[in-house]
């Protein structure tokens, strides 16, 4: 018994250090050298005609037998390891599964603990009886005491199973919680929240809660805002105008289309809703942003909000269309520098137009001197180079285009058509021409307009429809050429 005691640690010391050794091996270097010595050991098995399974000792073991006992101990355990090696590629060759580790470091304690058992019973034939009772009381113990973290592992257990998620999806936690997993271990996941922080969830509540996967089976998210208009507002009027809002937001999904409905109606306001779809959830807030913002300015112009109401009696007075085209050059960047007197002068020189949907408002290299303002409906803007049509965006209302060639006379280097039914106001640069004559400066001023409108955020898509500019003083001299007035 003694020499069997010697052999089973030898056995032991050496697998052990045999493990330490090979796990600075790279996994294909570790595998090939398992089959090799589980394939060589084999080899001399069927060669001897020896199955690795040995009866009881009868008396004193010799070295040779204690020796063919330990060659079958490592035949065994050769034989665990590509086992647990075969189950790893076949769990991990499942995408979804590829990060649920749980389940691969469970069964691969289970065949190594048989594994133990086997060699120790039947290889080296030690009685243990003894052990296995000791090892169910001290089991016993063990899951009194740590039965919270066993419920966690076994959680665990399940939700790998069943894989609802993997590393690297966003995921949303009974309606309170949401973010990218991190990572996935025994007793709980890591979850990185829109906040830039780690929540760590037990895999005990994961088993429990609702999870929605947001990556899975795409990223598309659904979203919705909610605007109230007054009462007396159309509601077919105000669904058409924000259903023009969605089109003003690249972000917002045309497939599947967004939609505008009557959410509810009120004896002071009705309530809308406006349900779209974006790609990401990345993408929701900067949409959302951006939607509330253009819907407003819809609204603003199309005179469907509150301010608009209080608004009549002065349309009574000056005319709707006054009203309206004083308004669109009030708020234009562009003329911010003139007075009321001078945005009443060219209040008088603009040309109302309407465009039925796909009627072109001006034509690429069309010279044009004139500037557009956008009083409702969308435009958008195309551009062609040779058999190829580039759509560059859309502006709504309250935004302009022909900036540069009403101060320059430059040519279009776009074709603008009606997405919808629009009104477009027109101002001749000759409108502007008393102006510069009265007071020169006014021609820096309108540079750094100019330059202001195209740097905001809303107008990127006037920006990639407009010219270049060039410098501060390039643009100047362009704009004193070309209204024929020299410096004062």
């Amino acid at each position: 018994m003694t020499r069997t005691i010697m052999a089973i640690v030898a056995f032991v010391l050496i697998a052990l250090v045999a493990l330490a050794s090979f796990r600075r091996l790279s996994n294909r270097a570790r595998l090939t050298f398992d089959v090799v010595c589980f394939a060589a050991i084999s080899c001399y098995f069927v060669w001897q005609r020896i199955f690795p399974i040995f009866p009881p000792l009868g008396g004193e073991a010799d070295a040779g037998a204690l020796s063919l006992r330990v060659l079958g101990g490592a035949w065994w355990l050769f034989g665990a390891r590509l086992a647990v090696a075969t189950l790893g590629l076949t769990i991990y060759g499942d995408r979804r599964s590829r990060e649920a580790r749980l389940l691969s470091d469970l069964s691969a304690a289970g065949i190594y603990v048989t594994t133990s058992l086997i060699v120790f019973s039947s290889v080296f034939a030690l009685p243990l009886t003894g052990v296995v009772a000791t090892s169910g009381i001290v089991a016993i113990v063990l899951g009194l005491a740590l039965q919270n973290t066993l419920a966690d592992v076994f959680a665990g257990v399940a939700v790998g199973l069943e894989g609802p998620f993997r590393v690297g999806d966003r995921i949303q936690l009974n309606d309170n919680l949401e973010g990218v997993i991190v990572q996935v271990n025994w007793r709980s996941i890591r979850i990185q929240t829109d906040g830039d922080d780690v929540a760590i969830i037990p895999n005990s509540v994961v088993a429990k809660a609702q999870i929605v996967n947001r990556s899975f089976p795409s990223e598309r998210r659904a979203a919705s805002v909610e605007i109230s208009c007054p009462e007396s507002a159309m509601p077919e009027h105000v669904v058409e105008t924000l259903l023009q809002a969605t089109v003003l937001c690249p972000q917002i999904l045309q497939i599947p289309a967004p939609s505008a409905v009557v959410a509810q109606l009120g004896q002071r306001r009705n309530l809308y809703k406006i349900l779209f779809f974006v790609a990401t959830t990345g993408d929701l807030a900067t949409t959302r942003d951006r939607l509330l913002r253009v819907a407003r300015r819809q609204l603003h112009y199309g005179g469907l909000l509150d301010k608009d109401r209080r608004d009549e009696q002065a349309r009574d007075d000056a005319g709707d269309d006054t009203l309206l085209s004083r308004r669109l050059l009030r708020d234009a960047i562009l003329f911010e520098c003139l007075s009321e007197e001078q945005l009443q002068s060219l209040v008088r020189e603009l040309q109302s137009r309407r465009l039925e949907p796909d009627e072109t408002l001006f034509a690429q290299g069309e010279a044009d001197k004139a500037l557009y303002l956008v009083a409702s409906g969308v435009v958008e803007f195309t551009r062609s180079a040779g058999e190829v049509q580039e759509t560059l965006g859309y502006i709504g209302a309250g935004e302009y285009i022909g900036e540069i060639g009403l101060l320059t006379g430059a040519e279009h280097p776009a074709t603008a058509k009606a997405k919808t039914h629009c009104l477009v106001y027109r101002l001749p640069h000759k409108a502007l021409a008393p102006l510069f004559e009265q007071n020169a400066g006014l021609v820096a001023a309108f540079d750094k307009s100019a330059r202001k409108g195209l740097d905001i955020l809303h107008r990127e898509v006037v920006a990639r429809a407009a010219p270049e500019i060039g410098t501060p003083g390039q643009l100047v001299a362009r704009i004193r050429s070309f209204f024929k007035f020299g410096p004062t």
